[in-house]
């Protein structure tokens, strides 16, 4: 392996476990001098990859970007639009989504963290939730102004109001009311259009 390739790797390797530690502990999770301790590098050995803290923080939300995909890309494509939709939100809001952020969605992960980071990150986020709503509709076809920007603030509100609570019962309770909330809107929107035609 060529010097090029070997500093590639490594950053790859503190890449991946810096995306998954921003979904699992948020911001403070990528410390650098215990990212690179666990990662088996020495401290002095981050900047030969990053030039920031922040930098590596960008960089890890766009990893975790691109490794959980399009999720409207993963609901049947021959169902009617508000179901795809429905569907799409009971995965998102789903017990193992809830459980398991280190493998979800890092919008949902990094929400309330976002207003007190550095103004490049919060750009990045910015441009991670746009790229999302494009997906949605690249996938499930154009709609009306804020239809997607609901149902995404209704899911991803959701799964973080169930992660910050910790009786199971009523946890469970916020994904299925965010769950039903989501199809009801979903529909409702599917009318209004059909009124609208």
């Amino acid at each position: 392996m060529s010097r090029a390739e070997q500093k590639a790797a490594t950053r790859e390797k503190i890449l991946d476990l810096a995306a998954e530690r921003l979904r699992r502990e948020g911001l403070a999770g990528n410390a650098v001098h215990r990212l690179m301790r666990d990662a088996g590098l020495t401290h002095g050995g981050f900047y030969v990859h990053f030039e920031s803290k922040e930098a590596l923080d960008i960089a890890a939300l766009e990893r975790a970007m691109e490794s959980l995909g399009n999720l409207a890309s993963k609901v049947p494509a021959d169902l009617p639009r508000a179901e795809r939709r429905a569907q799409m939100a009971a995965r998102y809001l789903s017990r193992s989504h809830r459980d398991h952020p280190e493998t979800g969605c890092p919008l949902a992960a990094l929400v309330s963290e976002v207003p007190r980071g550095g103004d490049m990150f919060r750009e990045a986020y910015a441009g991670a939730v746009a790229g999302a709503l494009m997906g949605r509709q690249e996938v499930l076809g154009p709609t009306p102004p804020g239809e997607d920007i609901a149902l995404l603030a209704l899911m991803m509100g959701g799964l973080t109001l169930a992660r910050a609570i910790p009786d199971k019962d009523l946890s469970d309770a916020v994904l299925r009311a965010c769950r039903d909330a989501s199809a009801l809107l979903a529909e409702a929107y599917e009318h209004r259009r059909g009124d609208e035609a």
